[in-house]
């Protein structure tokens, strides 16, 4: 054998010794579960989430929820490895805009927002889904399936006069007072009709800025969850079919989805706690 062969040998023994010792002296705690039974766990949240497009951080706070804590970064790498996680879009640089700052007010019932998308069923017909979220819970509180022909304004005035009956007991004169509706400049919006039952129940009309959809991007975010996981998955039948499915996955969506900015609740969570908060608050 060459010298040269063997001192090569020795060298990479050495080198191989150190990388061990290394990794026998690396600091911190130890970990709770090695790669492959966070694999498997990370496997087991996704298989039970009901929802299809959670990536790492719903992951990594599912996997807490459930009593296991490890770094987000490990989970992304784990789920990177065995290929579950989805492509990225590429950020694209921002153009300047009359909107600049938050939407989200400081608690519930202060900002909502409406909207309106169109689908379709396995025999071709088309259907108007209008709905209601409040901007700071991300709670959907009204929502209003209807037949292409029949998306008026009456339509969507229907999820608010819900969402004003769920939060506020009932549909009357001056009763949703405190509260403004945030809206783009589609026909429906803009009709005289609809402007003035708004200000029959009290409510505050707030137009969101023209040709900028972010300033009702609560909602606009919320139809993209929609589409993903119920519009885009859900074989509708019949228009009872769509409404009966669209309003089990709505449940689904308030109970079960994942607020980040409000540290991974539920939207039925962050508002009981508001209205704890305020109840608290009312007594002192």
């Amino acid at each position: 054998m060459p010298t040269s062969s063997y001192y090569d040998y020795l060298r990479r023994q050495q080198d191989q010794h150190r990388a061990q010792d290394r990794e026998r002296k690396r600091p911190g705690p130890k970990v709770q579960v090695d790669d492959d039974r966070l694999l498997v766990l990370v496997r087991q949240v996704l298989a039970d989430s009901p929802f299809h497009t959670e990536g790492v951080r719903k992951v990594h706070a599912r996997l807490r929820r459930r009593g296991v804590r490890v770094a987000r970064e490990r989970v992304n790498r784990v789920m990177r490895q065995a290929g579950l996680l989805s492509p990225q879009r590429i950020e694209q640089e921002k153009a300047e805009r009359d909107h600049d700052g938050t939407i989200i007010p400081e608690t519930i019932n202060r900002l909502w927002g409406t909207d309106a998308t169109m689908f379709g069923t396995a025999d071709g017909s088309l259907y108007w889904l209008f709905a209601v979220i409040d901007y700071y819970s991300d709670e959907v509180l009204g929502v209003h399936v209807v037949e292409q022909g029949s998306g008026d304004r009456w339509a969507a005035l229907e999820p608010i006069r819900q969402a004003v009956r769920k939060t506020r007991g009932a549909a009357a004169r001056n009763i949703g007072e405190g509260i403004a509706i945030r809206h783009d400049w589609g026909p429906q919006y803009i009709a005289n009709d609809f402007k003035h039952e708004l200000a029959y129940l009290g409510l505050s009309n707030s137009p969101a800025f023209q040709h900028e959809p972010e300033t009702n991007g609560v909602i606009e975010r919320f139809f993209q969850t929609l589409k993903w996981e119920c519009l885009w998955v859900e074989h509708f039948l019949t228009l009872d079919d769509a409404r009966s499915k669209i309003t089990a996955w709505i449940e689904t969506y308030n109970s079960h989805w994942l607020i980040e900015r409000h540290g991974h609740r539920t939207s039925r969570e962050v508002r009981q706690a508001c209205e704890t908060q305020q109840l608290e608050t009312a007594v002192a």
